[in-house]
């Protein structure tokens, strides 16, 4: 069944389909770190390539989508938020095939207090994108129940911990990058690339979490 007839059932079931794929992306961040500080750049290149692929699949879906919007005569939420949604999800694709580029331009050095933090950084970062995944599985009994009651109750409550999660990752974050413009003795060239790699990781949060903030508004109209 293509995307076009999946969107005939509900738009949802399609971003669905999209949601899955964006998953096959950030899914392969914990390797790539761990291949990036072990400095195992075949392994960098490999994963980067992964990612680059599911990143073109997502992007094929989320053009599918758009190109069906304007055929659908009863839709249960505005075009616009359902544009606003796909984008959100289409940006945490980018920012973890940015992230995959990144790790691939060149060797650096690794500070060691760097490397006791990062696991729980990335952690957090994909803790966001993974409630952000249980919110889009539940958006079609969502609709079944006019995004009211006690499924939409069970929403907000999702959409909370994506808020609170995405804030840990920002503090994370800022005491990430204070180690790496601290650490003495690192080049210049690593210390730009790991505050690239830092924000870039940090950015992927931030897109799963306007991805929930719009989710947030449909339900509250």
């Amino acid at each position: 069944m293509g995307i076009f007839d999946l969107f005939r059932k509900s738009p949802f079931i399609a971003i669905g389909e999209m949601m899955r794929e964006v998953m096959e992306c950030t899914n392969r961040i914990p390797s790539l770190y761990d291949a990036f500080v072990n400095g195992d750049y075949e392994k960098v290149q490999q994963t980067a390539k992964e990612i680059s692929d599911h990143e073109y699949r997502t992007d094929e879906i989320k053009n599918s989508i758009r190109q069906s919007l304007p055929n659908s005569i009863f839709m249960p939420v505005a075009r616009g938020d359902l544009l606003q949604i796909i984008t959100s999800m289409d940006a945490i694709a980018d920012r973890t095939e940015d992230l995959g580029v990144l790790m691939t331009f060149k060797k650096i050095a690794v500070p060691e207090e760097l490397k006791k933090k990062i696991d729980d950084f990335v952690k957090v970062v994909l803790k966001v994108v993974e409630l952000s995944k249980s919110v889009i599985d539940e958006l079609e009994t969502l609709r079944e129940a006019s995004f009211t009651g006690p499924e939409a109750r069970h929403i907000v409550e999702l959409l909370d911990k994506i808020n609170e999660s995405e804030h840990e990752s920002d503090v994370f974050q800022y005491d990430l990058t204070k180690i790496v413009l601290n650490t003495e003795g690192l080049d210049c060239a690593s210390l730009m690339l790991w505050m690239k790699i830092i924000e870039t990781t940090g950015d992927i949060a931030n897109a799963a979490e306007k991805m929930a903030n719009r989710i947030r508004l449909i339900i509250s109209q």
